[in-house]
């Protein structure tokens, strides 16, 4: 007779997101730097939204248009990617680095064209 045993429960697989930042304003090569490894995507959203946010509040000035202070961030800012180890993407659905830089550009100045 076999035994009935609840089955065991296996843990979830472990997923790593990386987030990584590309300054293109290097020349000849873009540098790249990993900023870290993360457990859940909310975490490396948040890491990436954070070095996008200290990089535009020490940019901006008094007065600055929204399209100055982003045209900054493209031109001398570090570009947040974030992608998964199991994945080959590179950059995971739910993160636009510029989109982001753009929408919190606009806030910082006052939706100042």
């Amino acid at each position: 007779m076999q035994s009935l045993t609840k089955p065991r429960s296996v843990p979830p697989l472990s997923m790593t997101y990386f987030v990584e930042g590309v300054s293109k304003h290097f020349e000849p090569e873009p540098e790249v730097r990993r900023i870290g490894e993360y457990e859940t995507v909310t975490e490396a959203i948040a890491v990436a939204q954070k070095a996008i946010e200290q990089f535009l509040r020490a940019e901006f000035k008094r007065g600055m248009a929204a399209k100055k202070l982003y045209s900054l961030y493209e031109e001398r800012g570090e570009h947040m990617f974030i992608f998964q180890d199991e994945a080959r993407t590179f950059n995971v659905p739910g993160f636009d680095h510029e989109d982001y830089a753009r929408t919190l550009a606009a806030e910082i100045c006052g939706r100042k064209k």
